[in-house]
């Protein structure tokens, strides 16, 4: 199984790349769902996958609201007018994926949860400090999320959940590499010193955050063939090509990073 790489979204000069345009395309041109497709799960692939999914659709639905905060207060200092734009673009975009699981549970009686362990403890990491700290937590999150969606789509023969699985590895995708570019405009005027110990920050949070997710959920990701190393490898790959574009405000084209997989 490949991993999808960063230089998939086929941008190459994020300097001068029209987000907003993006956007407003990727909205007019959504795969197309089929939510007639009903009785595709057998109970035992619902057990499987029902606690993840139900975690994940509560992690995308956010209003947003200390994020639009800080994304405010940095579009102004810096001068970047389309920035806010851009970001409530990104959340529409988030919400979308929060209602399109949920329409998808509403099939089968998955029930929502108003609160997991885990999307708490993201929520408030993200809310300790200013767009920064908000943005890493959201990287990080959406990297979790290009290897969950492969398993996800692999756990099942339900055409209409690998769909949306495709529709969503699009999106966040897309999002990765949007984050990582507003950190690399964080990072660009800032000491080298501060920067490595926030690239240091960023390992250890993902590497802690591979091991409860993966842990968590694990019978789906075993039965969505990704085992932990692979698993792990991935979610490390995809934060190497973050950094990358955090230190220099492009994707990195071909990855020189040895991606041997063990189990």
């Amino acid at each position: 199984m490949k991993r999808i790489t960063l230089s998939e979204t086929g941008i190459k000069n994020l300097a001068e790349f029209d987000w907003i345009k993006y956007f407003k395309y990727n909205n007019a041109n959504l795969f197309k769902l089929d939510f007639n497709l009903t009785g595709e799960l057998t109970r035992e692939e619902l057990a499987i996958i029902s606690p993840s999914i139900r975690a994940f659709q509560i992690g995308e639905g956010s209003e947003g609201k200390h994020l639009r905060m800080a994304v405010k207060k940095f579009a102004d200092r810096t001068h970047d007018l389309e920035y806010d734009e851009i970001m409530k673009w990104f959340i529409l975009e988030e919400n979308r994926h929060s209602q399109t699981l949920k329409k998808y549970m509403d099939i089968y009686g998955i029930k929502t949860a108003n609160r997991i362990w885990i999307d708490t403890i993201f929520r408030t990491l993200r809310k300790l400090m200013g767009l920064e700290c908000e943005v890493t937590v959201l990287v990080t999150a959406e990297m979790i999320a290009l290897s969950y969606y492969t398993a996800l789509s692999n756990a099942t023969q339900s055409k209409l959940l690998k769909t949306i699985c495709a529709q969503m590895l699009n999106d966040e995708l897309r999002h990765v590499v949007l984050q990582s570019h507003t950190l690399h405009k964080i990072s660009k005027h800032r000491k080298s010193i501060l920067n490595r110990i926030a690239r240091t920050l960023r390992n250890v949070i993902m590497k802690i955050t591979c091991f409860v997710v993966w842990h968590k959920y694990k019978t789906l990701f075993i039965t969505g063939q990704y085992p932990y190393q692979w698993f792990r490898t991935d979610c490390l790959a995809y934060l190497n090509e973050s950094i990358y574009i955090e230190r220099n405000g492009t994707i990195l084209e071909e990855t020189k990073l040895e991606e041997k997989r063990k189990i």
